[in-house]
């Protein structure tokens, strides 16, 4: 009976010795030097790149809508073509109004023979001059409406204010036209608009004239533009900024509705190339690497992805010169002694 109880005390000062080594195990555990492989890396300058989503909108767009009342008589162009600015859309009937013109023209005529005939006489002294200003005032009316005439009639002639595209026509010949009612719908796509919303804390860093490069739809190429305008208050919804950027020669990405990414340009920064499985996170979750130390011991480095590319990441918030761990880092701890092996850079380097 008392070997049985004093066993159980034993126990109890055996597991209290264990959970304490457990405790001391990870002190213990620093000074054990563990192999690694790594590779020495040096920073270089590098722009950290805003990627900003955003579509294509064309330049300009534009309703041409009559002034008048008439019926159609011509329809020049289909939906889809490319006209020249100036270019005739759409004719109406002038119905009435050539022979308006040629009446306000024969008034003018008229009035001119007379207000002629008038300043002979003046100068003879057998005109005053109250008699001459009435008829230099009707020739005055008579010009004007010539000019109202001729504006009448050019308006049968509806053209396009500017090169583009025909996006809609919806009229045919015999329809009727009355103010307002548009002819068609002619959209500017060279240049090419490209708008996205920034977040305000990168607002500050976007500006007029910067250049940038988008990248529309599946596109591979890129495409150079410049940001010309950047809105000076947000979206009450999303607190997000409007910008825009043009595209000088769209080529065949000269369409509106497009997906594009515009890369921004905001700042630059020195970062390192490393690999993607070379980044690990700390017990916070911050996302870091390891490097190794000068007194050889494993030191974690919270860094900020600033650019992708095929061949790794580029990572700021390491020294200068670094040696990362690029294998080994999941098993060692922060301040742990390592060793480490460049037999694989070495490798690399040879091939």
């Amino acid at each position: 009976m008392v070997v049985w109880l004093f066993s159980g005390d034993l126990l109890t000062q055996q597991a209290d010795a264990d959970d304490m080594a457990g405790d001391f195990a990870p002190e213990l555990q620093l000074d054990v030097t563990v192999a690694v492989r790594g590779e020495r890396s040096e920073s270089l300058a590098k722009p950290v790149i805003l990627q900003v989503l955003g579509q294509t909108e064309a330049n300009r767009r534009v309703a041409v809508k009559s002034e008048l009342t008439g019926r159609v008589t011509e329809v020049l162009v289909d939906r889809g073509a490319y006209v020249d600015a100036g270019a005739l859309l759409c004719r109406i009937a002038a119905d009435s109004r050539g022979a308006d013109l040629r009446e306000a023209q024969a008034s003018l005529k008229s009035a001119e023979i007379e207000y002629q005939g008038g300043l002979d006489l003046s100068q003879s002294g057998l005109q005053s001059k109250a008699a001459l200003a009435k008829l230099a005032a009707r020739k005055e009316q008579s010009i004007a409406r010539v000019d109202a005439a001729a504006a009448m009639l050019a308006k049968t002639e509806l053209t396009a204010p500017f090169a583009g595209f025909i996006e809609e026509r919806p009229v045919e010949v015999g329809d009727l036209m009355t103010p307002g009612a548009s002819c068609a719908v002619v959209i500017e796509l060279e240049p090419l608009l490209v708008v996205g919303q920034v977040a305000e804390s990168e607002v500050a860093n976007v500006f007029e004239g910067q250049a940038v490069a988008v990248a529309v739809g599946s596109a591979n190429s890129e495409l150079l533009g410049t940001i010309t305008f950047v809105a000076r208050t947000p979206d009450p919804q999303t607190r997000s900024f409007k910008i825009e950027a043009r595209i000088d020669q769209p080529g065949r990405a000269a369409r509106a509705g497009l997906s594009a990414t515009l890369a921004v340009p905001v700042r630059e920064t020195f970062a390192h190339l490393v690999s993607p499985a070379s980044l690990s996170l700390d017990a916070a979750g911050q996302l870091g690497l390891k490097i190794v130390s000068k007194s050889s011991r494993a030191v974690f480095k919270p860094v900020e992805i600033v650019d992708e590319s095929p061949e790794g990441v580029w990572v700021a918030g390491l020294p200068q010169s670094a040696t990362v761990i690029t294998v080994g880092h999941e098993d060692v701890s922060d301040g742990q002694a390592v060793q480490v092996d460049f037999t694989e850079l070495t490798l690399l380097s040879q091939n």
